[in-house]
C-alpha cells in the first residue's frame, strides 16, 4: 500500500468507501438503539491503546462491520469502555487513521467483540 492511500478518518472518507461498495444511502438513520446502520466490512484494524504509564500497547484486530461513525472489531484483549485510542482501519480501497473511543466490549468464547465510535477531528 502506498502512503497516499492512507487518509485521515473523516465522515466523508468513510462515506466514500461505503458508497463505493454499493451502500445506497449511508447517511440514513436506523430505527432502534443504534443510530446508524452498519455494513459487513472485513479487514484489519490496528490499535494503539494507552497504558497507565504514558505508553501505548499495540494490538492487531479484525474489523467486522463499518458505519459512518464507528466500527465493530474482534480483538484478543479486552478494552475498557470509555478509553480513547488511536486506530487505523485497513480496507482494500483505503486505510483510515484517526481516533476512536471504546463504547462496549463483550467477551466471546476466544476473543472480545468491541464497538469503537470514531472521534472526528473536523467535527
Amino acid at each position: 500500500m502506498e502512503t497516499t492511500e492512507i487518509c485521515r478518518l473523516t465522515e466523508a472518507a468513510v462515506a466514500k468507501v461505503l458508497v463505493g461498495r454499493g451502500v445506497a444511502a449511508p447517511h440514513m438513520r436506523a430505527k432502534g438503539r443504534r443510530s446508524l446502520p452498519r455494513w459487513p466490512f472485513l479487514g484489519t484494524a490496528e490499535l494503539w491503546i494507552p497504558e497507565g504509564d504514558d505508553t501505548e500497547r499495540y494490538e492487531l484486530a479484525t474489523s467486522l462491520n463499518l458505519s459512518l461513525v464507528g466500527v465493530g472489531i474482534r480483538c484478543d484483549e479486552p478494552l475498557e469502555p470509555g478509553v480513547e485510542l488511536s486506530v487505523a482501519i485497513h480496507e482494500p480501497e483505503v486505510s483510515f487513521h484517526g481516533r476512536a473511543v471504546v463504547r462496549h466490549c463483550t467477551e466471546m468464547e476466544n476473543d472480545f467483540l468491541v464497538g469503537l465510535e470514531f472521534l472526528f477531528s473536523d467535527s
